[in-house]
Formats: C-alpha cells, structure tokens, sequence
C-alpha cells in the first residue's frame, strides 16, 4: 500500500540528488572547506527525513514538540457486534478475541487485525486532530478469511474510526462497519511495540507468558484470581 511516508521520503532524497546535480553543471567554485560541506549537505538532509519519519520523532522529547500520538505497536482487541448485524449462521456474534497491530511511522500508518478465522489490511489510514488531547485513527480495511471458513465467511471490505486519547495511549476504542451489514465497538489495550506477530495465536501466546510471569512476580495476584474464579 502507499503511504506518505514513502513518497516524503523518496522527495527529500531526489532533491538531494538534485541539488548536487546543480551545484555540478553550474560550476560553482568554493574553498576545500566549504565545497565539502555543500557536498555533503544533501545527503546529511536526505537522511534526517528519513530518520525523523521512522525513528526521531519517537524521541521523548522530540514527541512531545511534534504532538503526534504514538500508536505503534500489537493492541489486545475485543470485537463486541450489534445485536443486528448480519451474522451469517454458525458464525461468531461476539465478544471476539482479535488482536490489531499498528506500524506507524511519522508520516504514514498501516493496520493489521487478526482473528482465528481471518486476516484484515488497511487500504488506507490516517490520523487526524480532535482536540488538543485527543486524535481519530480512520481507516479502511480488506478482509481475507482463510479458505476453509469461505463458504460462511466471505471476502469483504470495511472502515473503522478509533479515538486515541493521549500522546501514548495504552488503551483505545471505537467502531468498525462492514459492507456485510455488520456493525460493532471495538475495544484495545496495548500488549507491546512489536509488529511482527504473524497469527492470532502467537499474540495470545504472548499475552499469556506476560501474565503467567506478572502472577509469578505477583502471588497474591494469582490466589486472587484463583478464589475469583471459584465465584468465591
């Protein structure tokens, strides 16, 4: 998918290019000193676009001055649809267990959510500004189940709008439509900054190990959740 990010990028890198090229075929003469550092200066400035889109602006204080909200990274979803949607029969009405992974770089957002059943990819993102401390992430998105859930589960196509609240947010919510005639909230807690789980299973496989570690560190967190689930 194209994203801003690439195009910005690729600008400041034919501009760099070209400015060499110019300074070149004009035959400007300068010190030793000063021709090296003009030489140098197009791919000094190519290669801070290309760092502040990807990484820089992820610096703490560098966040903080631009103000773009941090989203990045595999986000715990819950999936909860209307009680009118258009369910095929035998398929899943909810609550659904989903994860949704976010890799963003300044410039440019992608979105990946995974089920059991299927895979979904955004066709186009963006972030924009509500309010001071809160922004919008909206999307559109290409649904592919597996194969063997097609003759229930066809291909379709959907959007989603979902509020970030904060500069790093760890929770987030919103709605997702389908052109199924599927409607349904979406809730998400971040689970970490990776973006290279490839299956459903791997992430809950992950959530799991984290919280088999938190009640190892924490055992009267794992009697308390033992006596919870008692109904004691």
């Amino acid at each position: 998918m194209s994203t801003p990010g690439r195009p910005v990028r690729y600008a400041a890198t034919a501009v760099g290019a070209a400015y060499a090229v110019a300074l070149y075929v004009a035959g400007f003469r300068f010190d030793d000193g000063i021709r090296q550092i003009l030489a140098y200066l197009p791919a000094a400035a190519a290669i801070a676009v290309v760092a502040f889109d990807r990484w820089t602006w992820k610096w703490p204080g560098v966040h903080r001055l631009v103000g773009r909200p941090r989203i990045d990274g595999t986000w715990l979803t819950t999936l909860t649809p209307h009680p009118d949607s258009h369910i095929p029969e035998g398929g899943n009405r909810g609550p659904i267990d989903t994860a949704v992974i976010i890799e963003q770089t300044y410039w440019s957002v992608t979105v990946r959510l995974l089920t059991a059943e299927s895979r979904s990819i955004s066709t186009s993102a963006s972030i924009y500004n509500r309010s001071a401390q809160q922004a919008v992430l909206a999307y559109t998105y290409a649904n592919e189940p597996e194969q063997r859930h097609r003759p229930r589960s066809q291909p379709h196509a959907g959007a989603t709008e979902l509020v970030i609240t904060g500069r790093q947010p760890q929770q987030m919510s919103g709605t997702y439509w389908t052109e199924r005639l599927t409607v349904g909230d979406m809730t998400m807690h971040l689970l970490d900054r990776r973006a290279d789980y490839p299956t459903l299973a791997a992430v809950t496989g992950e959530a799991g190990a984290e919280t088999s570690g938190s009640r190892r560190n924490n055992p009267g967190d794992a009697r308390h959740d033992q006596r919870a689930g008692d109904g004691s």
